[in-house]
């Protein structure tokens, strides 16, 4: 009885806790004007948020099958969100012509990033 109640605190912990990092995420998407730093926002939040609600899932299933489903989803979450984020942001280093505008480079990397 009282594993049970551990489990679902835990459960409603880690819900929490990933809904408040997937929340932070969308506040940094409309919040920020900045490209990379809306990327930042959105890769780094909704890879902790997705991890933590799989974790809740995975509390609150127990030991089933289904848990190496889950723990493949988080891997590939892990693997494709922040490469995709660095993909872009690479991208965007080399596109924004007023790249200078928007960051405070220090003297000598002006150059060297063109």
């Amino acid at each position: 009885m009282t594993g049970e109640w551990i489990r679902f605190g835990l459960t409603a912990l880690c819900v929490l806790a990933g809904c408040f990092a997937l929340l932070t995420a969308m506040v940094g998407l409309f919040r920020f004007d900045f490209t990379l730093n809306r990327l930042h926002a959105a890769s780094i939040a909704d890879t902790l948020g997705l991890s933590l609600l799989v974790l809740a899932v995975m509390l609150a299933v127990g030991l089933r099958p289904v848990l190496w489903k889950l723990l493949l989803v988080v891997i590939l979450q892990w693997c494709t969100s922040p490469l995709s984020g660095h993909m872009l942001a690479q991208f965007e280093y080399r596109v924004n012509q007023n790249l200078e505008q928007h960051l405070e480079l220090p003297d000598g990397e002006q150059e060297a990033g063109q």
